[in-house]
């Protein structure tokens, strides 16, 4: 696959986009800074600010790899962070940081910033009554930014300063070079320099999501990516009748449609689109329509339009859901994620990897002091289908989902923080593995067969080359950087 495929960043493990609801639940689980990771109270890109102090942090960021800054995090003792909040009239342009920084360069870097709320108030259950007062004041408001790594040497091209009681302090000059140096941002020593160098060298050869040190001798390079081998070769639209959803759900239901509320269709334009055959007149999807207005359509013509081809697109997704719950996972649509339920105090499924017959523990329960009672932990995936250069593929990203009965999700902070747990203690460190038990677990180890218009590669794209890399952050690194008195243990009622 060409770089432009790989849109994410590795942790643990896990691919996922850099300002996921996962990265989030990773990074604010950290109470010291790192060499990925600082904390600031706010941030100000006003002309009279101190921002070339945040800008030196974004060029050492950069050049050392990439990372991350949070907002609304104050310094309580040396190196140790309290979340408290932004403040109610903080307001801070996306577009108008971005412009700030990259006046003061010749490489413009794109980084991106978001932001997201969180209750972090249970962090703090025996604070003494002073700073008891300061958590009933904590705001749930915070802010996140993520900086990539470099593909270039990133200097600044004119002099970073600003004036502190009436006098200049400057921050950096022309050329300057910055790098992370534990928590510091600071110049870099001449083995530093090395490192970036090398660091660059490799950067343009970030190929593939799979775990591992790079090398640099020829070899075969597994994907999460598998493609869509066989389309469907038209799609039929139609005006949608006049149900609300309660009387679509009990239409299929009564037409012994499984699972009826997980629709194989898109709603666009007042009309109802799906690959399945409205024409025949024994379809269940043919009595949402008015049967005069259906139309069948090569594929390739609705491809051909930008806003027919994202339908398409999604119509793919929820044919992949809807095969998917068939093949009894269950699916938790806030997340796009797929797992499997389990009634037992432990769910194991065979399947044959890439070696042996095997059994995997899909489903356990387990017991957190923090919380004082027992859940479920469940292996899972995202599953969703993307395009690349007219071609369409199924991506598999692995992941973990709590439960408390072991079948309907639970999500709140103290479940990301769970969920970070598992991610360092019980997770396979074959990425690959966890890819292809999915694959194997939706085509029984075959391709994946949906009705007779489409079918998925159990294979991964592949790729020859030279060198291979997976580099973001690794879990190692951040494992060192969590405070492990701030994290509940977690016991199983039996040893996996």
């Amino acid at each position: 696959m060409s770089k432009k495929t790989i849109a994410g960043i590795i942790i643990n493990e896990v691919e996922t986009e850099p300002l996921s609801d996962y990265v989030i639940d990773f990074v604010t689980n950290a109470t010291k800074e790192s060499p990925y990771l600082d904390f600031k109270k706010t941030i100000d890109i006003s002309k009279s600010s101190a921002f070339p102090e945040i800008a030196k942090d974004i060029f050492a960021f950069s050049n050392y790899g990439g990372g991350w800054l949070l907002l609304g995090w104050e310094e309580y003792k040396k190196n140790q962070f309290v979340p408290v909040g932004l403040s109610s009239d903080f307001e801070l342009d996306p577009a108008n940081l971005q412009t700030k920084f990259n006046s003061y360069t010749l490489e413009p870097l794109a980084f991106d910033y978001k932001e997201f709320n969180r209750d972090f108030k249970h962090r703090f259950p025996k604070a003494n009554e002073e700073f008891r007062k300061k958590i009933n004041s904590i705001s749930e408001r915070f802010a996140i930014i993520y900086i990539p790594p470099s593909h270039k040497l990133l200097v600044p091209n004119k002099t970073g300063d600003y004036k502190v009681n009436g006098k200049e302090k400057y921050v950096f000059y022309p050329n300057d070079v910055f790098y992370r140096r534990g928590t510091q941002s600071i110049k870099p020593s001449k083995t530093e320099l090395a490192l970036i160098e090398k660091r660059l060298a490799k950067e343009n050869y970030r190929l593939s999501v799979l775990s591992g040190d790079p090398d640099e001798v020829d070899e075969t390079i597994y994907s999460n990516m598998f493609e869509i081998t066989q389309m469907p070769k038209f799609v039929y639209s139609g005006k949608a009748k006049d149900y609300d959803s309660v009387s679509v759900k009990a239409l299929l239901k009564q037409e012994k449609v499984f699972p009826e509320w997980c629709y194989k269709f898109k709603y666009w334009s007042g009309n109802i689109v799906t690959f399945e055959n409205m024409l025949d007149q024994n379809n269940p999807y043919h009595k949402l329509v008015l049967p005069e207005t259906i139309t069948k359509q090569p594929i390739e013509d609705w491809l051909k339009d930008n806003d027919k081809f994202r339908i398409v697109k999604e119509i793919l997704n929820k044919e992949l859901h809807h095969y998917a719950i068939q093949k009894h996972l269950r699916y938790f649509d806030k997340k796009n994620i797929l797992y499997y339920a389990s009634e037992e105090t432990r769910r194991q499924e065979k399947w044959k990897s890439r070696y042996v017959a095997s059994t995997k523990t899909v489903a356990a329960k387990f017991f957190v002091p923090k919380l004082k009672r027992f859940l479920y932990w469940h292996v899972a995936f995202h599953a969703d289908v993307l395009d690349f250069e007219g071609r369409f593929y199924l991506r598999i990203l692995p992941t973990f989902v709590i439960s408390e009965n072991g079948k309907d999700v639970i999500t709140d902070p103290v479940i990301g923080t769970l969920i970070t747990s598992l991610s360092y203690n019980k997770y396979n460190s074959l990425y690959l593995n966890n890819v292809l038990f999915w694959i194997h677990q939706l085509g029984e180890g075959s391709d994946v067969k949906i009705q007779d218009y489409m079918t998925i590669s159990k294979s991964p794209v592949e790729l020859n080359a030279k060198m291979g890399i997976i580099y973001d952050i690794p879990s190692n690194e951040f494992r060192l950087e969590i405070d492990e008195e701030e994290d509940g243990e977690i016991i199983e009622d039996e040893e996996v």
